[in-house]
């Protein structure tokens, strides 16, 4: 018979730490938001999502929206590029993602086959990152047409 035990597993020790300080970093932005109980309203607007929308962002982890910058990566958009353009699509954008509950197939998705046109079926930010696809590509044909021919 096998015993395991934490000594004989320092990865879950350290796991389970980095767990607790999400919990107690979440408990912490909780708590900030509750002692701005008069200003949560304007908060939220000026945030563009809703109180309980503000709640729930604050409880997620700091990485909440890693995806995101994976996908961007994988559909060759520029994150920077949005955010000159377009910051409140890319905030809609990394709002969505935060809230998404398809993270871990989104994930796996993204590790397993990175390629695949699958995310788009579930993905909550797909018609969105469809239309900046095809914004960059129309960007590009309109920028391609500008240029003089070539030999004069």
């Amino acid at each position: 018979m096998t015993v395991t035990t934490c000594e004989s597993r320092p990865g879950m020790i350290a796991g389970l730490v980095a767990w607790w300080r999400d919990v107690r970093a979440a408990w912490a932005r909780l708590d900030e938001l509750r002692h701005c109980a008069g200003d949560l309203g304007r908060i939220a607007r000026d945030a563009g999502v809703t109180r309980s929308e503000l709640y729930t962002i604050a409880a997620k982890r700091p990485d909440a929206a890693d995806q995101l910058a994976l996908r961007l990566g994988a559909l060759h958009l520029d994150r920077a590029a949005i955010l000159r353009t377009d910051p409140l699509v890319m905030r809609d954008l990394e709002r969505v993602c935060t809230l998404c509950g398809a993270k871990h197939r989104c994930r796996r998705d993204g590790l397993r086959h990175p390629g695949s046109a699958a995310w788009r079926a579930y993905c909550p930010n797909a018609m969105t990152l469809a239309a900046l696809e095809q914004g960059q590509a129309a960007g590009r044909i309109c920028a391609g047409s500008m240029s003089p021919p070539a030999g004069r």
